[in-house]
């Protein structure tokens, strides 16, 4: 099976659904993820909220973070052993991927047009990059008419209602230390203040839950 994750930004893949690719990875799946844009503006933003510990290691340009953010992805891929011929780096700006709709559809019709399962993030989310990722990935589904193909939509910064006959649990008990630990290789995300707590939470985490979803559902549901 064919599986493509789409990531809004480096560790949203790990957060939203990092139990679950090492699970199929171990079931001998092959998967894909797709990070949609580049993280130039964590700092940026992070600031402005005031959540940003300042250090020698944040005053530095959104050009270079972006340079480590990318670096921190292969970091992360090299420790799961994902294949990097995998690995699909669209950089699109952060923070402003909703205006690059277009461009995102365009460039992910290649890798998912003969998937079986694509993994987003859920509609109607209050991230503009996260609901951005999510027009991109059905925009991409719906322009090459994928009837066949199956969605897992996991849940970040967006209120759950999916309906219970839509859910499924993965267990990731045996694979959250590991998921743990290729979080903090995102080093540069440890300077926000509520990083650290939500990467923690990696370590309680007993499932991963999804909404899954048909071709036929798109937009008939809250989270899809």
């Amino acid at each position: 099976m064919k599986i493509v994750v789409f990531a809004p930004h480096p560790d949203d893949e790990l957060g939203g659904a990092g139990g679950s690719i090492l699970k199929w990875m171990e079931e001998g799946h092959e998967v894909h993820i797709i990070y949609i844009s580049d993280g130039r503006a964590a700092y940026t933003f992070e600031r402005k909220m005031g959540r940003l510990v300042e250090a020698e290691e944040t005053q530095i340009s959104e050009e270079e973070l972006v340079a480590i953010r990318m670096k921190e992805i292969d970091d992360v891929i090299e420790y799961l052993n994902l294949p990097r011929q995998n690995i699909h780096k669209f950089m699109l700006p952060d923070q402003d991927v909703k205006n690059h709709i277009k461009e995102g559809i365009e460039k992910s019709k290649e890798i998912i047009k003969d998937a079986d399962r694509i993994v987003l993030p859920s509609n109607n989310n209050v991230h503009e990059d996260h609901q951005a990722t999510y027009d991109i990935a059905v925009g991409a589904a719906k322009e090459l008419g994928l009837k066949e193909v199956e969605f897992y939509s996991y849940i970040l910064y967006v209120r759950n209602k999916t309906p219970k006959e839509k859910q499924v649990f993965i267990d990731i008990v045996p694979y959250r230390d590991k998921v743990y630990k290729a979080l903090g290789k995102y080093k540069s995300q440890l300077y926000i203040t509520t990083v650290d707590m939500y990467y923690k939470l990696i370590l309680r985490k007993r499932k991963e839950r999804f909404g899954v979803y048909s071709f036929d559902d798109i937009g008939k549901y809250y989270n899809f």
